[in-house]
This record gives C-alpha cells, structure tokens and sequence, in this order.
C-alpha cells in the first residue's frame, strides 16, 4: 500500500481523483465494466490521503491481532477470503438491490470503492472466538454492534462490504476456530439476559450519540443526523441508567425500562401511521426503530425473572444463616483450608452459604462487589471448589461481581482452569516450626534482641486477653491508640484486626514486658484448625509497639512466639501476608506493574514494604496470596471494593489528605 501510495501520489493527492481510480477501483460499476481484477487492485489503496491511517492502521491492529491468535497462515487465509467476499458480495448485493425503488441502493450502487477493511473487520471477528468467555461475546458484540449500527444508520459502500465480510467470517468460525461452547449454566444465563437487555439501551445510547454528531445525511432508511442535541443528551443519560440497572438485575429498573419502552413503541407506532400518511420517506427508520422497541418489550418480558433481586447488597441463597459461633463451629469441624481463615470468624463481614455443599464464603458487599475474604470454608479442596463456584454464581444472579481476595494457590489454580484472573496482592511469611534453632548468621538480629532483652530486663509472656488484669490492658489500649495517632488514615480492616479481635478467648496474645509491669508491645495470634478441631500452627495479627519502647520488641515477641509454638508442637506459624509484596519479579504482567506502583504510593502511609522486610528477619518461606476475579472487566470496580472493606469508615476528605501527604 506504501509503495503504490507513492507511485500513484495517493499518500498526498486525493486517489478518487486520479487517472487510475476508475481501473482499479471496486464495486458494482466496475463488474458490470468487466474489471474482474479489481477487487486485489483496489485493496491496496485508499480514496483520499487521510484514509491511509484508518485503513493502515486498522489492518495492522486488526490483522495483526488475528495473527497472533490463528498463526499466519489461518490469519492471511481469513483475511484473503473475506476481503473478497466482503467486495464482490456487497457489489452483487447493491447490483441486485439498484434496479428496485430504492433511492438509497441506486445511489450506492453506482459507488467505487477502494480499501482492505472488509478484510479487515472479518479477521478479527473470527480471531476474537479463540478468546476465552466473558471477553469473546464481548467483544464480538462491540464488533457485531459497529457492522450493524453502520450499515444499518448510515450506509456507506465500505458499510456494507464490512457487513457481508462480517458474515462471511462468521460462517469461517466453525471451520477455521472450533469453538467449545458449551452449555450455560442458569447464573449464566441470568446474567446472559442482564447483559443482553443492559445492551439494548446502550446501544441506543450510542445510536442517539451517532445521531447528535454526525451531519444530515441520506441512509438506507432515510436522512441520519443533525439530532437535537438537548433532548438528544436526556435520552443517552436515561438509557445508560436504564443500562447500569438491568445489569445489575434490579427490580425497579426493570419496571421503568419496561414501562418507557412500552411507551416508546406506542408513541413510535402512531409516528408510522403518520409517516405512511403524510411522509413515507421516513418509514423504514421508523420501523427498524418500532421493531427495536418490540424485541426489547419481548426480551424484557421473557426474561423477567433474570431481575428479581430486590436488596441493595447481599447474595441469592441461604445468606446469613452463620452467625459467628456457627462459622467458627464448622471452620473447627471442616479444618482451614488456609492460614487466615479464622479472620472469616471476625465481625464487620457476611457469611454466605449455599446450604450444599457444606461450609460457607465470608464477604462484604462494596461498590456492587461482593468480596469473598480468603478461601472458603468447605470440606476439602472439592468442597472449596464447589462453594466458590456458587458464590460466583449467586453474586451473578443478585447483580453484583464476585472476587476472591487474599486466597491461596489453590483457589488461584482453580481461576486457572476456570478462566478467570488471578493476580498476585501479597506474599505470606510462613515459619516452619519442627526443629527450628536460632543457629547460625542468618539469625543474628534475632539471637540480638533475646539478648539485649534479658540486658534490659524484658520478658516474652503469652496469655489471653481475658486473663490479663485491667491495668494491662488500659496499657494496650493506650498502646494502640497511640499506633493509630502516627496515620494520616484511620485503622485499616478487613484482613487487619485490631484490639477488639484480639480479645478472643481462641486467639493467642503475646506481651513485651518489663520488670517494672510496664508493657512494651504486643501481638496476637489466631488458631489455624486441622479437620476435627486440632490447632496445627498460628497466624499473627496485631503488632503493636509503645512509642518509646525497648527497641527490639518486635522480635523478642515474634522470636519467643515462635519458640512456644515449636515446644507446644505447632507444624507452622504465618507471619501473615505483606500486602503488595512480591519476591518473584518474573513473568509480570500489565496488572503487576499497576500494583507496584500502587506499593509505592501507599509505602509512605503504611509502610507494607518495611514490614516485609522486617518479617524475613525470621527464616520464612514466601507464599503467594491472589485477588481471583472471575471477571477482569470488573477490575477497577473490584479496586474501589476493597479500599472501602479496608477503609470502611475513611471520608473522601481522608483519602485526599493520604494523597497529599505520600508526595
């Protein structure tokens, strides 16, 4: 294309205007002249200058993309194949459909054209069936709404050829891609009907913005364009609220969608029998757009019960029925699948459970996300398996999006097979307890601070919160309140505890204190259960220290911590997990280096990457702890989730002043 554009002077002069134009360009003229070659000439130029970046542009994303998933030889034959379909079809198509009345195919008929974008647009349509669902159906839909919403409302000659090279390349699909299609599960189908009635009125809002923008021109069903710009801007901000509703699955959305496209087919079917008196050149316009509104009508009625929900937060099924005492019940009776599932026990969340199979997802609900806490609690990794497999169904029939924070490499696997996205949000320290010695250099800090505190007369004590008398625990209270007096944000939460979940009766509580009675820090630790009830290791929740303690509090609490559990006969201690941390840097991706450099901004305000380091001071092996999001799509939304599971009570304000002070 370069290089005749330089031949010819089509890079700088307009092409239609050339000599050449008439024996190489394509289109019904051009078969009736006997130019059989035109269809390859005339692909390899573009009418005017400025069509050279469309046309070069869109062939090298579009082509290079389906190359990438079919190979080259796939790739070329798709692309060859509905390049010539697309031009000498649309050219027997306008040939044919020239000799009736239709002032809009006699006019187009007589159109040459140049140009490779049938070809183009067949390509990609057929490459975007190797993706993996939920992104296949997207984004053939948006490729499906561009072909049809062009050729449909504006009709040019390129509009047409991309709709026949549009059909053509669905007929290649099975031949060239083989789809598994499978069956669709009810939740999916739930959420198919959402997503097809939420469509509708997007594209209706697209239609009505095409409308506003483009100028007054004549379409295969009438004069397109010149919109009324005030009215025109209501109708996109109705129908996108409409959009955003139905797809979440509200009831009340649902009721006014119907009720205005009710009346929109009425007042639309009272403007045909006007058209049919008084302007008949309006008529088809008319009725693409009454017959629009019917299908809309039909498929809001059918699918009616896709939009039950009728809460603001919560999922379909037994939401609720664990209490408490009833998740701590079966996390001692199912065991935890990971080390953080007593934090499921904690107050602020919700537990959800199917009924079957037996066990539960403790979540929160934010920004139409429900944010499943760790793995879920079940009988075994099938169990596991099973529950995130309902939760993600539930939170599709009640309209929200589903993830997983803070899960393990099982869940994670799990995503792998399932398709979904996991990524990497934090690494566990995980100390193995049997034989563990502080022998050698690679323990020196710690041997240091058992050491320098027997100089200065602190002491380790574990014990319970119940079982320390009032004057500790002001002293803790006082503790803490003054950790939280040094952030610029309030206390996190969520995967954070604090005070009021360290003074339970199963939680561990380890003191620094001196002879003087005078406490110097503290930690807590939560039980990890092994099916049947059995303690197997412990995981560290709160470290606090006093702001003038003794300087190696920390480790004397860890140090002395570990050494109890080791002689108590635990297998494993959890450091619990630095959030943003990551040991291996390789195969990153595009979502990885967003979460750096989210790690960076927030090191000023919580310091993840100190406390990551400070925890390899003791010997840990790293594990990999993930965000599963069944949806990628939802990523941004799944981000404002958990700032507010992790920020619940920070003000915007809050937020802004954070902001300003990691500059």
């Amino acid at each position: 294309m370069l290089v005749l554009g330089l031949v010819s002077q089509a890079l700088w002069s307009p092409f239609e205007e050339s000599d050449w134009f008439e024996s190489v360009a394509f289109g019904a003229p051009a078969f009736a002249d006997g130019h059989w070659w035109t269809p390859v000439t005339g692909s390899l130029f573009a009418r005017v200058p400025w069509e050279y970046v469309p046309v070069m542009g869109g062939f090298l994303v579009l082509v290079g993309f389906a190359e990438l998933r079919l190979g080259t030889r796939r790739a070329a034959l798709v692309t060859v194949v509905c390049q010539l379909t697309g031009v000498v079809g649309s050219a027997l198509l306008l040939g044919l459909l020239g000799r009736t009345s239709w002032t809009w195919a006699q006019q187009t008929s007589q159109v040459l054209d140049v140009g490779f974008s049938a070809g183009a647009v067949g390509a990609v349509t057929v490459a975007l069936w190797t993706l993996r669902p939920p992104w296949r159906g997207r984004l053939s839909a948006v490729v499906a709404a561009y072909v049809l919403v062009s050729v449909v409302f504006f009709g040019g000659i390129a509009d047409v050829e991309h709709l026949v090279g549009w059909l053509a390349a669905l007929a290649l699909v099975p031949v060239v891609v083989h789809p598994a299609l499978g069956v669709r599960a009810p939740a999916g189908r739930v959420r198919l009907a959402r997503v097809q009635a939420a469509g509708y009125f997007g594209i209706s809002a697209l239609i009505t913005v095409l409308a506003g923008f483009a100028t007054a021109a004549e379409g295969p069903l009438g004069t397109i364009g010149g919109g009324d710009w005030p009215t025109g801007l209501l109708s996109v901000v109705v129908d996108l609220v409409l959009a955003l509703g139905l797809l979440r699955g509200r009831r009340l959305w649902w009721r006014v969608a119907l009720v205005l496209t009710a009346i929109s087919a009425v007042l639309l079917a009272l403007l045909l029998v006007a058209a049919i008196v008084t302007e008949p050149h309006e008529i088809p316009l008319v009725v693409v757009m009454l017959v629009l509104d019917v299908g809309a009508l039909v498929l809001l009625v059918v699918r009616r019960r896709a939009f039950r929900n009728r809460r603001r937060s919560g999922l379909a099924g037994a939401d609720g029925t664990f209490d408490q005492e009833d998740a701590r019940e079966a996390l001692v009776r199912l065991g935890a699948g990971q080390r953080l599932a007593w934090m499921t026990t904690w107050e602020g969340s919700r537990r959800w459970s199917p009924g079957t199979p037996d066990g539960f997802v403790t979540h929160q609900v934010h920004a139409g996300v429900a944010v499943g806490l760790t793995d879920p609690v079940g009988d075994g990794p099938q169990g596991r398996g099973e529950l995130a497999d309902a939760f993600v169904a539930a939170a599709r029939h009640s309209g929200l999006t589903a993830c997983f924070f803070s899960c393990s490499a099982e869940l994670a696997d799990l995503a792998s097979v399932r398709g979904w996205t996991a990524v990497q949000v934090a690494e566990e320290a995980v100390v193995d307890l049997p034989g563990l010695e502080f022998r050698g250099k690679k323990w020196q800090d710690v041997r240091t601070a058992i050491n320098q505190a027997r100089k200065h007369g602190v002491e380790h004590r574990m014990t319970r919160w119940a079982d320390e008398p009032e004057e500790v625990r002001e002293q803790l209270r006082a503790i803490s309140t003054a950790w939280l007096g040094d952030s610029d944000l309030p206390e996190m939460a969520f995967t954070l505890g604090g005070l009021r979940e360290a003074s339970d009766p199963a939680v561990r509580v380890g003191l620094a204190v001196d002879a003087d009675g005078r406490v110097h820090g503290v930690t807590s630790w939560l039980p990890m259960h092994a099916p049947g009830g059995k303690v197997v290791g412990w995981t560290l929740d709160v470290m606090r220290r006093a702001p003038d303690s003794f300087r190696y509090t920390m480790e004397l609490l860890i140090a002395s911590a570990l050494t109890a559990f080791r002689d108590e006969g635990a297998l494993e201690a959890s450091l619990s997990g630095s959030p943003l941390a990551r040991s291996d840097d390789e195969d990153l991706t595009g979502i990885d280096a967003v979460l750096d450099q989210l790690a960076a901004t927030l090191e000023p305000l919580y310091g993840f990457s100190s406390l990551h380091r400070f925890k390899l001071k003791f010997q840990p092996r790293s594990v990999p702890l993930y965000l599963v999001v069944p949806d990628p799509a939802a990523l941004p939304l799944v981000g404002i989730a958990l700032v507010r599971c992790y920020l619940p009570e920070a003000r915007a304000r809050d937020l802004l002043a954070a902001a300003r002070s990691t500059r």
